[in-house]
């Protein structure tokens, strides 16, 4: 009762704030050339057979189905409404092409092709094209308008076809994500304004008891707690929210138990000790940054990752030898062009 009391509350005073928040006309996924990958591809160029080969490597995080004309098939019989969404529907065989042809794009780091796609799908593509697309926002996008206008695309195309892909796992959790990225942009009076907080949990929840060994789902719940932490303070993320540094140990050592050798899981569980603990827990993250540092990366996004627990790994130890100054700096940056190594 008394969280519900204070979040009405804290939407009350700050719902004059929001008013006249307009959401951009977005077309970026088609206007404009994207960033290039900005490392050598050449190690990670992949066919549709080698894709089918590492299939289960490239997606250990998540168990996700390859998308063959079988899986396809089964897919589309099991949901005619689904089928009906795809635009200029041809056959499984080319289906299964294209959606094959969007993750090799993805994995190789073409993001852009890999959300077009994708997208040429319909919501049946929304996997590849949101995972594409949320990641080029958060890692390449250096413009704070461009990068918000990419997130809340993805927001807005998942609203009115959700219940077609209810099914997804991808989908849904790159919709979360896309509102979580949003959530550490934007301001908190914003983000309250549009309950992003109550509908990430409610998601994760959902998501969890559907795939409880989903290492995405894990590591987001693990860091949703200190997340709301860092943003809001102990004390109100606690009353509000119900935030507590339970849930980082209890969630992030279920996905670490699973042995899958994902940098990024290390880097925000070092992420989410320095938001949940500051200098306290230091010794242990720099521990689980420098394992993210030393992973030898199977694509494009895992190169990205390792090079970014590198350069993370850096200003930690630097701080550690600095005595902890700098760290709240390093914990208080929220915008993805801050904290950009890439360029």
């Amino acid at each position: 009762m008394m969280k519900t009391i204070l979040r009405i509350a804290f939407l009350l005073i700050i719902t004059p704030l929001c008013l006249g928040q307009d959401k951009p006309d977005n077309n970026l996924t088609y206007t404009g050339k994207w960033r290039a990958f900005p490392f050598d591809t050449k190690p990670f160029l992949l066919t549709p057979t080698t894709l089918k080969q590492n299939w289960q490597y490239l997606h250990r995080a998540t168990h996700y189905p390859f998308p063959d004309a079988h899986f396809i098939s089964t897919l589309l019989t099991e949901n005619p409404k689904l089928k009906a969404s795809i635009p200029q529907y041809k056959s499984v065989n080319r289906i299964a092409y294209t959606l094959q042809e969007a993750w090799i794009a993805f994995f190789e780091g073409d993001f852009q092709k890999a959300a077009q796609l994708g997208y040429s799908l319909g919501p049946l593509g929304h996997s590849v094209a949101f995972y594409a697309q949320a990641t080029y926002a958060s890692r390449l996008e250096t413009n704070d308008d461009k990068r918000h206008a990419l997130w809340e695309d993805i927001l807005n195309r998942h609203e009115p076809s959700k219940a077609l892909t209810r099914y997804d796992s991808m989908t849904r959790f790159f919709a979360f994500f896309s509102m979580a990225r949003l959530s550490e942009e934007l301001s908190m009076p914003v983000v309250v304004a549009r309950d992003y907080l109550n509908k990430m949990l409610l998601t994760l929840a959902e998501l969890n008891a559907d795939e409880p060994d989903n290492i995405f789902v894990l590591a987001a719940r693990g860091s949703i707690d200190a997340g709301i932490v860092r943003k809001l303070g102990k004390l109100m993320g606690r009353l509000a929210f119900g935030a507590n540094d339970e849930s980082i140990e209890k969630y992030y050592l279920k996905a670490l138990k699973q042995k899958k050798g994902l940098p990024t899981v290390h880097i925000e569980y070092a992420q989410s000790l320095l938001y949940m603990y500051g200098k306290k827990k230091l010794d242990k993250a720099i521990k689980h940054m420098r394992i993210a540092s030393e992973v030898k990366p199977g694509y494009a996004l895992e190169a990205m990752n390792t090079f970014k627990a590198q350069k993370r790994l850096e200003e930690l130890v630097l701080i550690k030898k600095n005595k902890g100054y700098g760290l709240r700096r390093y914990v208080k940056r929220n915008r993805a062009a801050e904290k950009n190594y890439y360029f």
